[in-house]
């Protein structure tokens, strides 16, 4: 069975081309945030939003730069997030978004969401 089409790469690269266009958004964050998404309780991909170099990749962190958050988070639950019709703690509130780590740090990531959310 062919597994479902993720949406969250297309989210990813739409908030990646504002980073590329004003890194100092992604500066703001000043921490490296792995995303996590699943779907079906399973991980399909990551993702890391580097603050501290200004840069959003597939991936886990590039070799010698550790996650400071892991946030996991569902596909559908992550567009919700990224188009501004789901806040982080609502989600987190109702297990639908787990965060390991530095949870002060997670918050930051709502400008980069606020700004995504424009669109």
């Amino acid at each position: 069975m062919p597994q479902e089409e993720l949406q969250a790469p297309a989210a990813f690269a739409e908030i990646n081309k504002r980073a590329e266009s004003q890194p100092a958004l992604v500066k703001k964050v000043g921490a490296i945030i792995v995303f996590d998404i699943t779907k079906d309780g399973k991980v399909q991909q990551s993702w890391t939003i580097d603050g501290k170099q200004g840069k959003i990749y597939e991936g886990k962190p590039k070799e010698g730069t550790t996650a400071q958050v892991t946030i996991t988070v569902d596909d559908n639950d992550f567009i919700q997030l990224s188009t501004g019709k789901a806040n982080a703690p609502a989600l987190f509130a109702k297990g639908k978004l787990k965060v390991k780590g530095n949870v002060m740090l997670a918050q930051k990531l709502s400008t980069l969401f606020k700004e995504q959310s424009k669109l």
